[in-house]
């Protein structure tokens, strides 16, 4: 095998397991193919958080199988940890599983490849490494580090605790010293992971998040810190502390929520109630007013009644998110919520889903509107989407923002942008003169 091409579906944590991925297939001499059909190698990093990408995962590994040429497939991620077994027998062209867990084992399975066996690296050995051997920066811009990996909380609807382990933070040190190796690299941003970021204890020192977001964000070369995900439960005072006085850390909060109504947190196993959810928004909104919130949500589990649906939309209404993220219920295999009934119809929950995201789209059009007219500093991270004439970057609040080139300005400029149109999704602007580059906020 000579070369290699990497598919990536989920979250955040799936897209930096695909940079160590691509590290260790680097260090084996592997060199990237500029498409699936060019490769001899195909990983698929797969997500299993809802069933669609699971059936999207099946429908590839076909599709995969068929060309002219088929490539050796390997499958990755939390697909091949949750059903990855299966998979292999179902599936000839499928030549090795490799979960979450052992991603510094790619190595490892192509070799086997190469002598002809087929392998299954699942599992979360407690002596794995916590630091990535090597990683293949997808962004010019800005590094994801890793601080937790695995999740210990357990939501009766979430199978991420079983398809990425038990929660382990990583050393305070050994972050420090990764993210200070990426600000001598010349990125300007961090972006922290972990499943539930702010449960981090160092098991060296004891020390907790807040403590490295604020060592983080001293870190002199670097201009912005984003951290996700957050949960409601452990968003202490000393963390808020943090946010609210530390220019550095980025304005935008993602904050679950998940449900509006108590019954369906209890049945979800959130550890929190509406009212606690309510109070931690206003707490952070009086500590760093203008703060950018996004959240989470499910409609249509199990025992969802129209009452509770509501409730849901009520507290979208107050809150008033800047960008939310919803989905249909759907079972997930060996979590509590799949035997839960009733269940919803399918075009019920269907419905639901879509009432919600027009408001939740309508409210993010509304505070996006409110921004026109503004000058905000925008980290360009490269060409938009929507044209090769204009560049895409994001605010400190993680808004989107599209805004014709300059001539002196490029990919990892941080320049004054004068925002002149609102979408739902994303904001434009013009650059407010040649050459303006600013630091994101004086520190």
């Amino acid at each position: 095998m000579r070369t290699y091409f990497i598919e990536t579906w989920g979250c955040q944590m799936n897209q930096h397991d695909s940079e160590i991925l691509e590290g260790g297939l680097r260090n084996r001499g592997l060199v990237a193919a500029a498409s699936a059909d060019e490769a001899d190698l195909v990983l698929l990093n797969t997500c299993s958080v809802r069933s669609k990408p699971v059936q999207k995962v099946n429908s590839r590994i076909g599709q995969l199988a068929r060309l002219a040429r088929p490539p050796v497939i390997g499958l990755c991620g939390c697909v091949a940890e949750h059903e990855g077994r299966s998979l292999l027998d179902r599936s000839a062209a499928v030549r090795f599983v490799m979960g979450p867990g052992q991603v510094h084992r790619i190595g490892e399975a192509v070799d086997a490849v190469v002598n002809g066996q087929r392998a299954i690296l699942t599992g979360f050995p407690a002596d794995r490494p916590t630091a990535p051997p090597e990683v293949v920066r997808s962004s010019r811009t800005r590094g994801r580090v890793t601080v937790v990996e695995g999740c210990n909380q357990y939501c009766s609807y979430c199978v991420v605790p079983y398809v990425r382990g038990p929660e382990v933070s990583r050393p305070f040190a050994e972050v420090l010293a990764e993210v200070e190796e990426l600000a001598r690299s010349g990125l300007r941003e961090v972006e922290l992971l972990g499943q539930t970021i702010n449960a981090y204890r160092c098991p060296v020192s004891g020390l907790g998040f807040a403590a490295l977001l604020r060592s983080v964000a001293s870190v002199g070369e670097l201009d912005r810190v984003r951290y996700i995900t957050c949960h409601p439960r452990y968003f202490g005072s000393d963390l808020l502390d943090v946010v609210a006085a530390t220019p550095k850390v980025s304005r935008y909060l993602h904050l679950p929520c998940q449900s509006g109504s108590d019954s369906v947190l209890e049945r979800m196993n959130r550890g929190y109630a509406r009212a606690d959810y309510l109070a931690l928004v206003d707490r952070i909104r009086a500590a760093a007013p203008g703060i950018n919130l996004s959240s989470d949500f499910i409609v249509g589990f199990p025992g969802e009644t129209e009452e509770d649906f509501q409730a849901t939309l009520d507290l979208i209404r107050r809150v008033r998110f800047g960008q939310v993220f919803a989905f249909a219920f759907s079972p997930r295999l060996g979590t509590r919520a799949a035997a839960l009934q009733p269940l919803l119809p399918s075009p019920e929950k269907k419905d639901r889903l879509q009432s919600l995201l027009a408001l939740a789209d309508g409210i993010s059009h509304e505070l996006n509107s409110s921004l026109v007219g503004q000058r905000v500093p925008v980290l360009i991270d490269g060409h938009s989407r929507r044209s090769s004439g204009h560049w895409q970057g994001r605010g400190e609040d993680n808004r989107v923002v599209n805004f014709p080139k300059m001539t002196s300005s490029q990919v990892g400029d941080i320049v004054t942008v004068q925002i002149t149109r609102a979408g739902p999704h994303s904001l434009f602007g013009e650059q407010v003169a040649d050459g303006a580059s600013l630091p994101v906020l004086a520190s």
